[in-house]
């Protein structure tokens, strides 16, 4: 037969060590929690500024400024072109 003592300390032992594992698990679970709710912030702002730029590409003043930003871009590359061979 097995003496009571040790089955005590053992059911003892065991009982401290699921305590301990439970309360890593909820360490855990609250951890992931945080991180989901970061991460559905960051998600809802992504979609607030793809929603905002894809609103100003398409407003008048977007499209009748296109050919100015057009010609700003074609003089920035020919001053780096000149700058870089002379």
């Amino acid at each position: 037969m097995s003496d009571p003592t040790t089955t005590a300390t053992d059911w003892e032992t065991r009982a401290r060590t699921a305590e301990a594992r439970v309360e890593e698990l909820t360490a855990e679970r609250a951890r992931l929690w945080d991180e989901l709710h970061v991460l559905r912030a960051e998600r809802r702002s992504d979609e607030y500024f793809r929603s905002l730029t894809g609103y100003m590409k398409r407003s008048v003043s977007w499209r009748i400024t296109w050919p100015l930003r057009a010609a700003k871009r074609l003089a920035i590359k020919v001053v780096r072109a000149l700058n870089q061979g002379g």
